[in-house]
């Protein structure tokens, strides 16, 4: 049978609400992704994800992997060029929650808005919903296709 995950989404009043329903979802058992939208004054959606690498630390680790593969192989410039090269591309796949999807639903909050998302498997639907109904409105919805 296939991995039934669910996306939870909490549609709160600011970041700060946000960032207080996202502390309630740390140490729960099988979260796979979690991804705070705000909506700024200015209409700018921005995306805050918690387990997804950005590309600078993927360079930052690829360089120092290909710089001591560098060091062992006897080439510690051509090798950490290519350990960055290799650290950005990998960090730029996106995984977990789909940037393009989260952006879609930036766009629905008002300024000053904020919505947290988390990916659970579909038995941790009741009790993430029932944690997180203090701070806004909860919904949830089939996300089995989710990398």
């Amino acid at each position: 049978m296939a991995d039934r995950t669910r996306l939870v989404v909490v549609s709160c009043a600011s970041l700060e609400a946000a960032d207080s329903a996202l502390a309630e979802t740390r140490g729960l058992e099988g979260a796979r992704d979690a991804a705070i939208v705000t909506r700024t004054e200015r209409g700018r959606v921005e995306l805050r994800q918690t387990h997804q690498v950005a590309a600078g630390e993927g360079v930052v680790a690829g360089g120092g992997v290909g710089f001591v593969a560098g060091m062992l192989l006897g080439g510690p410039v051509g090798g950490a060029l290519l350990g960055m090269l290799g650290g950005g591309v990998w960090a730029s796949r996106d995984t977990g929650l789909p940037d393009a999807r989260l952006r879609e639903l930036g766009e629905s909050l008002r300024p000053g808005g904020a919505l947290l998302c988390v990916l659970v498997p579909a038995d941790g639907v009741a009790a993430l919903r029932e944690k997180l109904a203090a701070y806004g409105e909860v919904a949830d919805a089939d996300a089995s296709a989710v990398p």
